[in-house]
């Protein structure tokens, strides 16, 4: 263990420790202040984001678009400091109490004994998301990218078991036998789509723009049969709210890459509408998705900054 990731993990417990010490509603004013102060001085990745919502929003003047990004910044930092809090009793009774649309749908789905191929997107909630699979004990393996620092990966893995033991984390460098195990043991396994994959994934259109998307759930349904469903999950006035949905496919019978292409892209098409009603709460909009590099400055009036 060398001494940076010991020093990023006592600074990491030490915000934790500070943040606990603080009534929720705080914790969320503070944390607002933090993006707004960001936005205004140190608006981090803000040619990427700005760059991400043009595809999205390609109707959006400049002025809008930057109303809509101070948003983002400030929803970015409520996020982190949520996950900190996740535990108290107010937001794990949110999790709980959170208004599932399809619910018949996943729970017929795991009936049929195949698994589930879950493919979902980085949103603001995603550890409450994670949360409520635990909750609620539903059989569930969720792969994931491990972190750098292993002090802090462990950290993370830890808290998501205090919610319960029926979530299991898969490392993405487990490989793809230990994921059709998963789903041999007819568990619902958790697939992030909106990452750029390049080099490893295969390209498909995501909002008019060829995109890198992962094409492990494409390989896994042409493997193992195994339904694969969408998942959003988003707060809407005070209530948290998690969607299934099925992707609807037709018989394959060879594994290549016209198939592979048609699954990602059925899959990942179907997330357009949720990340343009709730762009703020698209964790992804500081990833470079669709390009690596060739992003513009971007110009900021003092009223487009405060207004």
């Amino acid at each position: 263990m060398n001494f940076k990731h010991r020093l990023e993990y006592i600074l990491l417990r030490s915000i934790i420790f500070f943040i606990n010490l603080l009534p929720v509603p705080l914790v969320l004013a503070l944390c607002s202040s933090i993006g707004m102060f960001a936005w205004v001085f140190f608006p981090f990745r803000i040619k990427v984001a700005y760059k991400n919502l043009s595809t999205v929003f390609p109707e959006l003047d400049h002025s809008q678009k930057l109303r809509l990004l101070r948003k983002v910044y400030i929803q970015f930092t409520r996020t982190f400091g949520l996950i900190f809090i996740l535990h108290r009793k107010r937001l794990v009774n949110l999790i709980q109490n959170a208004e599932i649309g399809n619910r018949q749908l996943l729970d017929d789905t795991l009936k049929r004994g195949n698994g589930i191929i879950l493919t979902t997107i980085h949103a603001s909630w995603f550890e409450a998301y994670f949360a409520w699979f635990n909750l609620h004990g539903l059989p569930t393996s969720l792969i994931y990218q491990e972190q750098s620092n292993p002090l802090s990966d462990r950290y993370f893995i830890n808290q998501r078991k205090k919610y319960g033991t029926s979530l299991v984390n898969l490392s993405s460098s487990a490989g793809m036998k230990t994921f059709e195990k998963a789903l041999d043991s007819n568990r619902i396994l958790i697939v992030s789509l909106d990452q750029s994959y390049r080099g490893k994934g295969i390209w498909v259109p995501f909002f008019n723009r060829p995109l890198p998307c992962a094409k492990g759930a494409a390989i896994l349904h042409l493997r193992t049969c195994a339904p694969v469903l969408t998942s959003v999950y988003y707060m809407d006035k005070g209530k948290l709210h998690i969607d299934f949905n099925q992707v609807k496919l037709p018989s394959y019978t060879e594994i290549n890459e016209e198939n592979i292409s048609d699954i990602s892209a059925r899959s990942v098409r179907l997330y357009e509408p949720f990340i343009r009603k709730y762009p703020e709460q698209w964790f992804s909009i500081f990833h470079r998705l669709w390009s690596k590099k060739d992003y513009p400055e971007v110009r900021r009036s003092f009223r487009q900054v405060f207004f």
